[in-house]
């Protein structure tokens, strides 16, 4: 968002709404943004976190009420209970009487008085009479997760064209999809989930949908902005759940499944490695892994990788076996690349990419996952050992290239296979009957750690040394 855009949405709203005291409302520039992306509707689907006490409810009020006094649209405050969804209503009814633009086209009810309604805040559906006969309208509903079949019920019979999905990971996923359902009388709508990461659940799996536009606003910015004290957040550290209220993650993804699989990439791991840097910058050797389609719904993958970055070179699913190799070797001269350096798949239609690349007499490396590793005692096979050696890269501070590819990391999964622990990946079979699309972008990097990078100058080293003679008397 423009430092313009965000001067105006602050003066918009100052100019418009006041708080309890009667002082002009001043958004900070989170909020402004946030406001600015419900009033616009800039994208259609929103994923929203921001730590606790950031004002989002607040924000979201203000915008859905400047929205519908200004368009004649109809929107849906969904929440995990009707308390919840009460509590953004409540922002909008007060604000409504803090100007004669909203207050004018306030539609109020046979029975009731503008001073009841500003006092209780009760009301579940509001509306607003634009000058042309049309309205705008706001309702709440609740998503009671205690009784799952009445709360899906309930929401089958509503409609709205623009929908806030408020605490959204503390609803359920069967639930959250009968919500969405109300967004299907018009190709024009709106979707924001907003709230904090406590269930890896549909919130997060929104969270890596490209679809979705991604806000994250951790304490760092509530307290660059002033919402709270480095006081306050030494004290909330000691409290339970700090991670998920003030750093917005998701739980650790080390919780087993019921049959013993486990995330192996963390999302605090996978988020803290995103960046970008510049060529000049990459350290090491250059190594290339491709992963090649198996036909269907897969992609051709290539990864290029240095000691401390990765980036996705390209991704195309041509079915052409020799249009990869070539596609390959343009990569590889492109970039500089070592064929040595060079680690392909070769199970299935990949080994025809490696055996043309052979023909062209290419010293690649030919990978099989499924062989032996190169320490039996700790890994099931290869394709194991080379997803820990990922693990072990995050962790010691190797970089991604931003990319929401590589979101396919985080539904890698894990397991002991044996009584020895030794580590298991699950295989691209078992993903599919988990609904896990292939992964082709995290098997394209996972292949790069097949054995360390080759370097012609260590080579030479190496056989230069070898070829002299032993000299007891030379002093080194």
């Amino acid at each position: 968002m423009g430092k313009k855009r965000l001067v105006e949405v602050q003066k918009m709203v100052a100019s418009l709404y006041q708080d309890e005291k009667g002082v002009p409302l001043q958004l900070t520039e989170g909020q402004a943004e946030i406001f600015d992306i419900i009033y616009t509707r800039k994208y259609s689907r929103v994923h929203l976190r921001a730590h606790t006490r950031y004002g989002k409810s607040h924000t979201i009020a203000l915008a859905v009420l400047t929205r519908i006094v200004t368009f004649p649209e109809k929107w849906a405050i969904v929440a995990p209970s009707e308390a919840k969804a009460k509590i953004i209503m409540g922002y909008i009814i007060q604000h409504i009487f803090d100007n004669e633009y909203c207050k004018r086209k306030f539609e109020i009810g046979k029975d009731e008085s503008l001073e009841k309604i500003r006092r209780e805040r009760n009301k579940k559906r509001i509306n607003f009479r634009h000058t042309d006969g049309s309205y705008g309208e706001v309702f709440i509903l609740s998503a009671d997760t205690r009784n799952k079949l009445q709360a899906g019920d309930s929401l089958m019979g509503w409609g709205a064209s623009n929908l806030v999905c408020d605490e959204a990971s503390l609803i359920d996923d069967d639930i959250e999809s009968k919500i969405f359902r109300m967004l299907g009388d018009s190709m024009d709508n709106f979707y924001l989930k907003i709230g904090n990461p406590f269930r890896r659940n549909h919130f997060y799996e929104s969270s890596k949908d490209k679809n979705y536009f991604k806000m994250n606003i951790p304490w760092q910015q509530g307290l660059k902005e002033g919402r709270i004290t480095q006081e306050f957040i030494e004290e909330a550290k000691n409290k339970p759940h700090f991670d998920i209220l003030y750093n917005n993650e998701f739980p650790a993804s080390e919780a087993i499944d019921a049959k013993g699989w486990s995330n192996l990439i963390l999302d605090s791991e996978y988020q803290n490695a995103l960046t970008i840097i510049e060529p000049n910058a990459w350290i090491g050797e250059k190594v290339l892994g491709l992963d090649v389609a198996r036909g269907g719904g897969n992609f051709n993958v290539w990864t290029i990788r240095t000691a401390n970055y990765a980036k996705i070179l390209g991704k195309n699913q041509s079915p052409d076996l020799m249009n990869v190799a070539g596609s390959t070797v343009f990569l590889m001269r492109e970039n500089n690349i070592n064929p040595r350096n060079v680690f392909i798949d070769d199970v299935g239609v990949g080994s025809g990419v490696c055996d043309r690349l052979r023909e062209l007499e290419f010293q690649i490396n030919a990978v099989r996952a499924g062989e032996l590793a190169d320490d039996t005692t700790k890994y099931f096979n290869r394709r194991a050992e080379n997803y820990w050696r990922v693990k072990a890269w995050l962790n010691s501070g190797g970089k991604l290239c931003k990319d929401d590819d590589w979101s396919e990391l985080l539904n890698i999964k894990y397991k002991a296979h044996d009584s020895r622990g030794t580590l298991q990946i699950m295989s691209k079979e078992e993903m599919r009957r988990y609904g896990i699309e292939s992964p082709d972008v995290s098997d394209s990097l996972s292949l790069t750690f097949d054995k360390l990078p080759y370097n012609k100058e260590i080579e030479e080293m190496q056989q230069k040394a070898q070829k002299e003679e032993f000299d007891p008397y030379k002093i080194i």
